[in-house]
């Protein structure tokens, strides 16, 4: 594999928790607001947690997958990884909703019990 290649991957291993940590970040300025904003927010960002998660980890492996099979298959990673990085995502993306769904629906019925 060339470097380009490498380069790549180690970007998006890095910059996949880098984007996580945005959130983390941004709740912490949350102390600064009212006590029911913050509660708010809390809130819905839990609600979405996994399907961030599942975006980040499907765009990483969308990438070593596309790079890969693109450059077995046509001897150029471009297409694969642009395919991979945009696929990827959106399977991560709507695998993390559904669990995300999940939880919310089981919640929701603990709290009727």
């Amino acid at each position: 594999m060339t470097p380009k290649i490498w380069l790549f991957i180690v970007l998006i291993g890095v910059l996949a928790p880098v984007y996580l940590l945005f959130g983390v970040a941004t709740s912490k300025n949350v102390k600064e607001m009212s006590e029911k904003n913050k509660e708010e927010i809390e809130k819905n960002r839990a609600k979405h947690r996994y399907m961030i998660l599942g975006q980040s980890w499907g765009m990483g492996i969308g990438v070593a997958v596309g790079c890969i099979a693109s450059y077995l298959i046509i001897g150029k990673v471009s297409t694969g990884m642009c395919l991979g990085i945009g696929l990827g995502m959106f399977a991560g993306m709507m695998i993390g909703a559904m669990i995300d769904r999940k939880n919310a629906s089981e919640q929701n019925s603990d709290a009727f019990n």
